[in-house]
Formats: structure tokens, C-alpha cells, sequence
């Protein structure tokens, strides 16, 4: 599948690049499912995660600061208005356009343990890309990556099933399309499976466990709170790709976007520390190369 993809007014395209597995950190052999990117990272944000009158405060302030920014598209949170002015701020941004999905969940803001079976499953996060998608559209771009969110994000980091219920859901919808998940190897598996791209992903203000895994949200250490430990974690992940456990343990992390959100105290000033400490942060990209027309002759263009 080869297309051309027709950016927003405003918005800076990352380089398109070739299709490569990454070297692996860890001396294992690179997963194929892996995204290439030459230099740097990727710094996402979540955004329009409000409802009705309600809006997350602070999203706004940390989008000069990142990269890439994953909408929330009305299961979780997120309505029509508040998709569409997020699409807005993107476009203003230049940034690259994620879709971020969930269970139906706006009640426990896609926290709370669900379990739906796999049409269900697929239905929920083709019909959460559709509603995006179909809003992108009208200011001239498409949706780049995709990102779970709360409890779907943590059953993806464990559960090889669910992860590749979602990761085909995507590839039938786009299989250009990138999934940005936890550092996991079910991410990877499920990336494999699906035939289809992963990058994995690094948190600054969030506690691991000696496994690598995300501290659940109801642990007593699940967050970082002060901004000297913020900034120690961002610093350790982004100069040493590890990150110190809960148990005071050193676990090494292989990602490739790092992710940031509103809810972080002092969000503006994190944001602003961190992108300092990657001058070449780079989005994604959601195709290796595009096919562009010039006097009806087709021209791969890459770099």
C-alpha cells in the first residue's frame, strides 16, 4: 500500500524514512515490528481529554514542548467540540497527529478494569480511529500513530491477546499507522503479529517495577511528585536509557518516544527541561516513504 499524505495547513512533516529494524540495547536481535528513527525521540502529550464542559487543564501549555499529540477520540474521554479544537492546536503546532483510544469508559476516565470480548474489542478501536480520522480529515492531514489509554494501556503491557486484538484493529484500519505503547514485549509480539509498527514508550513522571513494568495507578509510589525527581528520571531515560525501580533496582528501557502529560505538576516547566535535554527530538512517522505526482509521472521520495 502506497499513498501520498496531504498535511494540514501550518503543520511541519517529520522526514519520511526508510522501513529498518533499530539496533537493540539490550544485544537481542531487533524486532521487526520496532519503528526506524535515525536521531532522537519523540515527546507526546495526550490532548482534549475533557467532556462536555469540562477540559483538562494545562494541555495547551505543553504543546510547543513536543513532538507529537494523541487526541482522546470519545471513549475515555474526548467529544466532537473538544476533538475538533484539539485538531485545531495541532495543526497550529505542526505536530504529528495520534489517535489516543480507550475502553467506553467516561465515568472512570478508561481506568477501571473492563474486559470486553474480541469483536467488541476491535469495534471499540476501529470505531474510536473512525470518528478521528474522519475529523482530521477536514483539515487536511491523517493520524500518524496510536496510543492506548489507562486500563486497555496496561493490559497491552502484559497480555499478548489483548495487545494483538488492538494491533490488528489498527493495521485493518491503516496498517501504516504506528502503535505507541509500553516497553514491553508484548507490545512487540503483537506488532509482529499484526504486521504492523511500535514504538515503544518511556514515562518521566511515572514508577516502574524491577520488571519494567508501570506501577499501577492505585500503588502508594505510582507517581513521581517532585520536580528534581522528574527531571532525575528524564535525565537517567534519556542519557542512559534506565530508569531506578521501585525497589532501587537499575532497569534499562529500549523506547523511542517519551511521553509527557498536562497532570504533571509544573507540567509547562517539565516539558520545557526535558525538551532542552533533546534538541533533535523527532515525531514519528507513519509511512516509510510517499508517492508524489509530478507531471503524472510517480516519484518515491525519500530521505
Amino acid at each position: 500500500m502506497r499513498r501520498s499524505r496531504q498535511k494540514g495547513k501550518g503543520q511541519q512533516p517529520p522526514p519520511h524514512q526508510r522501513p529498518a529494524p533499530s539496533v537493540s540495547r539490550h544485544h537481542e536481535p531487533a524486532s521487526s515490528a520496532r519503528i526506524f528513527m535515525n536521531h532522537g525521540f519523540d515527546i507526546n502529550t495526550n490532548l482534549g481529554e475533557g467532556y462536555g464542559h469540562y477540559k483538562m487543564d494545562g494541555e495547551a501549555e505543553i504543546l510547543p514542548y513536543v513532538t507529537s499529540a494523541n487526541i482522546a477520540c470519545g471513549a475515555h474521554a474526548g467529544d466532537p467540540v473538544h476533538m475538533e479544537e484539539a485538531l485545531e492546536m495541532v495543526r497550529y503546532y505542526g505536530l504529528a497527529l495520534g489517535a489516543h483510544i480507550g475502553y467506553p469508559d467516561i465515568q472512570g476516565f478508561g481506568r477501571r478494569e473492563l474486559h470486553l470480548s474480541s469483536s467488541e474489542l476491535r469495534a471499540t478501536v476501529l470505531y474510536q480511529l473512525g470518528a478521528l480520522s474522519g475529523m482530521a480529515r477536514t483539515f487536511g492531514f491523517e493520524i500518524t500513530q496510536v496510543r492506548p489509554h489507562g486500563y486497555l494501556y496496561r493490559q497491552m503491557s502484559h497480555d499478548v491477546r489483548v495487545a494483538t486484538i488492538v494491533a490488528k484493529a489498527i493495521a485493518e484500519f491503516d496498517p501504516w499507522l504506528v502503535i505507541i505503547g509500553p516497553a514491553s514485549n508484548s507490545l512487540l509480539q503483537s506488532g509482529e503479529r499484526a504486521g504492523i509498527r511500535v514504538a515503544p514508550e518511556a514515562w518521566v513522571d511515572r514508577v516502574y517495577d524491577a520488571d519494567g513494568n508501570l506501577l499501577p495507578h492505585t500503588h502508594s509510589r505510582a507517581i513521581l511528585k517532585s520536580n528534581n525527581e522528574i527531571l532525575r528520571q528524564a535525565q537517567n531515560l534519556i542519557y542512559k536509557n534506565q530508569v531506578v525501580a521501585v525497589d532501587g533496582s537499575i532497569v534499562r528501557l529500549d523506547f523511542q518516544t517519551i511521553h509527557l502529560h498536562a497532570s504533571v505538576p509544573d507540567a509547562q516547566y517539565i516539558a520545557e527541561e526535558i525538551r532542552r535535554m533533546i534538541p533533535n527530538a523527532c515525531a514519528l512517522t507513519s509511512e516509510p516513504y510517499s508517492v508524489e505526482t509530478e507531471d503524472n509521472d510517480p516519484v518515491l521520495a525519500f530521505s
